[in-house]
Order: structure tokens, then sequence, then C-alpha cells
């Protein structure tokens, strides 16, 4: 079976977005086309701390955990070759597969998959400042939830280029590391989403942080 770049398979309460406090098997690949200057897992990039696996003992170690459901994070790990393969199969057992993603990579292969097991992938989006808050056209049809990570560069301008979206699937925003300052900023665009332009945001911070777990 084909291999894939892995750099860690654990189990852990969810603590960003919309599935919050639920138990979830994460799969972490290895490789990122940003690079965040914030960003709380560069490990996943630095290209020491992988190991290449078969997408058979994935799924081996996977079934360890009772969890309903699997994410697929990194990283971006719509970078990661045979991640349609990786995707499929673990759609193939039954699970709820979520996947975070920056929103820049969406390839044909990748596309097939959406279209073929729609309802049963979560796709949080993540738009990055390195790009420019880019997000795939064709990718956000797929997209669940726009999750803004609300640091000192991010204007209201930025999250307002998706604003059609936002009447359709639910808007986050999560403070930059929980700062205090990020927070106040984060209520400060909501309140003011809410009065000008009737967009509803939810501020959610990295709960699992403050549970102390990964």
């Amino acid at each position: 079976m084909k291999k894939i770049n892995v750099v860690e398979i654990f189990s852990s309460v969810e603590g960003e977005g919309t599935f919050i406090g639920y138990p979830v098997t994460f799969i972490r690949l290895e490789g990122c086309n940003l690079r965040c200057e914030w960003c709380d897992t560069a490990y996943s990039y630095s290209g020491k701390n992988f190991k290449e696996m078969k997408i058979s003992d994935i799924l081996m170690e996977i079934k360890n955990y009772p969890n309903f459901r699997v994410c697929l994070t990194g990283g971006e790990p719509f970078l990661s070759e045979n991640v349609e393969i990786l995707m499929e199969e673990i759609l193939k057992k039954g699970y709820l597969l979520m996947v975070e993603t920056n929103g820049t990579v969406f390839t044909e292969k990748i596309k097939n998959i959406y279209l073929q097991y729609k309802d049963k992938i979560h796709t949080v989006i993540s738009p990055k400042p390195d790009v420019y808050y880019f997000i795939n056209d064709y990718l956000l049809n797929f997209a669940d939830e726009i999750k803004f990570i609300i640091d000192q560069k991010i204007k209201l301008d930025d999250i307002l280029k998706y604003k059609k979206i936002y009447k359709k699937i639910p808007l986050i925003f999560q403070p930059q590391s929980n700062r205090k300052d990020m927070i106040d900023k984060a209520l400060k665009f909501q309140r003011e989403l809410l009065e000008k332009h009737s967009i509803e945001a939810r501020v959610i911070p990295q709960v699992h942080k403050y549970m102390g777990i990964m």
C-alpha cells in the first residue's frame, strides 16, 4: 500500500472551532507551504520530525482509539503525496473526516474525493497572512467553517473578502496564542461585523491550551 509522511498520531480533545470538546484522533502530516510567524506546530515542517508510514499502518494505529472523528492536520495536509488515498481509506472505515487546511492547495485528486464523500468531510479553512488570506476558489465550495487567526496584522477588510459565505457557514475568530490583546481585538471585530455588516462570528480561543493538553 502507498506511504505518506506522518509527524504524529494521537488522541485528544478538539480545542478549536465548532467541534470543541469532542474526542478526536489527530493525524499530523509533514510539510507546509507557509511560514506563519506565530505557528505553534513548526516542527511539522522542519523536515526532521516525521516517519514514512504505510497507509495500512496508519489505519491500524487509529483503530486503537475509540473516537468517531479523525482529523488530518499539519502543516498543510493537502501538500502530502497520497493524501487523497489516506482520506478515502479513512472514510471507508466509517469515520467522520475533519481536515484543517490553510486553503491554498487543492488538487484534482482531492477534488474527486470531495465530490464522492462531501457529506462525510468537515473542512476547516484557516486563511493566512503570508498569502494575503487567499483561499482556492474551488475548495471554498466545500468549506464547513472559516477560521481566522486574529493577530496584529489582520484587518477587518481581510475577513470581509469572503463575506458572502458567512451566511452559510460559521465564521470563527481564534485569538493568536490566546493573548489578551488579541482576544480584545477579536471581540472588537465581532462587534463591528455584527453592527455594520449583520455578520455573526464566534470568538473561540484554543481551549486545549487552557486544559493543558495537546
